[in-house]
């Protein structure tokens, strides 16, 4: 079954944002491992082995979706809609985490967050969920129940 140019779209986005997850998720767990550099503190990956697996289920959430496209089943477009999902929500609570670390050094002052600086929260599921909401713009129709 040849793919219509919207899901051929979608195939190629999963194939770049999965593909880009799975790398930082890999990435993050060298680095909790203790090998960290420089690059990848310029990068900003902490020292997060869990939020490494986190970023590696959902590229390959993503990569599944690209598998069932390719295979030339529809079903596809859902993994990569639940791959847009997955990330956002993680996005948000990281964004969330950030905000109430800000409120600890700003508003209440806490000497715990004295030399907090928001950089310090700033992870790979905040950036690289961009991606994803990027996708949920492209595709809002499709996200709304009753949607064709």
């Amino acid at each position: 079954m040849a793919l219509n140019k919207e899901n051929k779209n979608k195939l190629i986005f999963g194939l770049i944002v999965g593909t880009t997850y799975i790398l930082f998720g890999v990435i993050q767990i060298v680095v909790s491992l203790s090998f960290g550099s420089g690059f990848t503190d310029a990068i900003y990956i902490p020292h997060d082995i869990i939020g490494g697996f986190i970023l590696i289920l959902i590229g390959t959430v993503f990569l599944f979706g690209v598998h069932e496209l390719r295979a030339g089943t529809n079903e596809g477009v859902a993994y990569v809609y639940v791959g847009i999902l997955l990330a956002l929500i993680f996005m948000i609570i990281y964004i969330l985490i950030m905000s109430s670390n800000a409120l600890e050094a700003y508003v209440l002052l806490n000497e715990d967050f004295e030399h907090w600086i928001p950089s310090d929260d700033l992870k790979p599921g905040i950036y690289l969920g961009i991606f994803s909401l990027i996708g949920l713009i492209l595709w809002r129709n499709k996200f709304l129940i009753g949607s064709k």
